[in-house]
């Protein structure tokens, strides 16, 4: 869920069955690997990537990264991060190493994030400025 503009705009592929085709096939990609082919495709087909569409790309990649870490959602608007954890506190999930990552980098960027429970535990981070700024972020936790 975001409030950024991730598209393939109209002036980068104007035909929108084409479009559609494409985002269809952005959204099935399963690895890092096949994404940088299909971005590498875009590019040699119709040109310079727009950011609007760099940041689509940085979408997926977020999406794999949040499913790595046990993030159930992603919210990106007002320039902050939430990132969700199960809502079942009682889950194995947060005895598991993948969560005392998180537990461990929280703590050693204690200005960078916040972890609050209000119904569901949350993890916050403030001033992300782009999807390509929240990928890094995660990608830091591991």
């Amino acid at each position: 869920d975001t409030d950024l503009e991730l598209l393939f705009p109209e002036s980068y592929i104007p035909a929108t069955a084409e479009r559609m085709l494409l985002y269809r096939e952005l959204d099935n990609l399963e690895n890092e690997k096949h994404l940088l082919k299909f971005e590498k495709s875009l590019t040699d087909r119709f040109g310079k990537i727009p950011p609007e569409s760099v940041g689509l790309l940085d979408i997926v990649r977020l999406r794999w990264m949040a499913i790595r870490l046990g993030m159930e959602k992603i919210v990106l608007k007002n320039g902050n991060m939430i990132c969700y954890f199960p809502g079942d506190s009682q889950s194995a999930y947060f005895q598991s190493p993948v969560f005392g990552k998180i537990l461990q980098y929280m703590q050693a960027h204690p200005r960078k994030c916040r972890m609050k429970e209000d119904g569901k535990l949350t993890l916050t981070f403030l001033t992300v400025l782009g999807t390509g700024e929240a990928v890094a972020l995660l990608d830091e936790i591991g």
